[in-house]
């Protein structure tokens, strides 16, 4: 009960649904004022930064009026929060945060050299560093990546100044990283990292770009393999998603990458996680401390609430309504991307005849009923005038066996 309550305090909601009369705004050069509730609708492009006033919402689709306008907007494509600088990964968020972090350290290192501890209990102590692997999240975090330019479309710098206008990131975005971190250090001591530079990379492009089309545009999406041939993928809060090198395995084509990855996309742009506050309760990130490559100091709170996110994420699953809604979102973030919106579909066709992706089957809703409901989905997703993305995929599948 202690945990559940910890973790209470942790979520403020999950946004499975957007209240009425909300003022959203525009986050991706996707969205558009739409005339039906439906991605291949006609409508008019909206620039980033635009402010609408929500009306009603049908699905992953909010009706709202801007400009004397009325129409539908997607979820996917905007945000309560207005546009922000890009978070960065691996650092403190502030000069003040930092001090406040390297004492908190100093205070745990004094702690430990007068028991007498070792380094290893020393790690121990500032938050039990055998149940994390943050050296394998800072070689992922380290790779390039292939995120677009906010100058890329002329419609972003239309009658403004985008960058003059940007918000800082805001502090539950912070807050929001810092514990998505956390867990993504725990998941990869649990699954090791596929360090495969190349593959990584190329990962990272298709997940950037799709990323870069949703309304999450200020976290630093990280896209890694876990080198496991069980076939599952993961979504952590704050932009950290995961696939198993099972999973690429069974992967056909670039949709169908594509397809996968933006289920997990959605997931986050969605805050099926939830919105994180800032509070105590967070672990502070540190430049570097104690060991070599650095050291992230996560206090007993925290511990606890990553226990329990733990465990809704990776052993129970999410609820079944918010997996239909991230199949929805893969599908239409698939094919605004340029991508075939059959991707996710048939990927789990094949799925459903594995024996390697129990442990997925049993974090989701049955797979032949997702199906059923994505071919309806697709049927009414295809956009025009998007370019057909290039598929790449052959040339690095044969990477997984060696």
């Amino acid at each position: 009960m202690r945990h559940l309550l910890l973790y209470s305090s942790l979520i403020l909601f999950t946004f499975t649904t957007i209240q009425a009369k909300t003022i959203l705004y525009v986050q991706s050069p996707k969205a558009k004022l739409l005339q039906q509730p439906q991605l291949s609708a006609d409508g008019t492009t909206l620039n980033i930064g635009d402010t609408l006033s929500t009306i009603s919402e049908q699905g992953l689709f909010v009706q709202v009026r801007v400009n004397e306008k009325t129409g539908w907007v997607s979820k996917l494509f905007v945000s309560q929060l207005p546009p922000s600088s890009q978070i960065k990964l691996g650092v403190t968020s502030s000069s003040t945060e930092a001090i406040v972090a390297r004492q908190r350290a100093s205070d745990f290192t004094k702690t430990a050299a007068a028991r007498g501890l070792s380094e290893t209990e020393k790690m121990r102590v500032r938050g039990g560093a055998d149940l994390y692997d943050f050296e394998s999240l800072r070689w992922l975090e380290s790779l390039p990546t292939e995120e677009q330019s906010l100058s890329d479309s002329p419609t972003l710098l239309k009658k403004m100044d985008l960058q003059s206008r940007l918000a800082s990131v805001s502090d539950e975005t912070k807050s929001e990283v810092k514990m998505g971190r956390a867990l993504a250090a725990r998941l990869l001591k649990k699954y090791p990292l596929l360090k495969d530079r190349a593959l990584t990379i190329y990962l990272q492009s298709v997940g950037s770009k799709i990323a870069s089309l949703s309304s999450r545009r200020e976290l630093s999406f990280k896209f890694g393999i876990l080198d496991s041939e069980d076939e599952n993928a993961f979504a952590c809060p704050g932009g950290f998603v995961f696939l198993t090198k099972g999973t690429l395995k069974k992967i056909h084509n670039e949709s169908e990458l594509a397809g996968v990855l933006a289920h997990e996309i959605g997931h986050i742009t969605l805050f099926h996680s939830g919105k994180f506050m800032k509070s105590n309760v967070f672990l502070d990130v540190l430049a570097s401390m104690l060991s070599p490559s650095g050291g992230e100091t996560i206090n007993a709170a925290a511990s606890a609430a990553l226990d329990e996110l733990e465990s809704q994420l990776f052993e129970k699953g999410r609820d079944e309504s918010v997996e239909w809604e991230a199949d929805e979102a893969g599908v239409d973030l698939a094919s605004a991307s340029g991508y075939a919106p059959s991707g996710l579909g048939n990927f789990l066709t094949t799925l459903s005849k594995s024996t390697q992706a129990e442990n997925l089957k049993k974090t989701h809703p049955d797979t032949s009923s997702r199906i059923a409901k994505l071919i309806k989905i697709e049927a009414s997703t295809e956009v025009k005038g998007i370019p057909i993305a290039k598929d790449k995929w052959n040339r690095y599948k044969d990477l997984l066996n060696q």
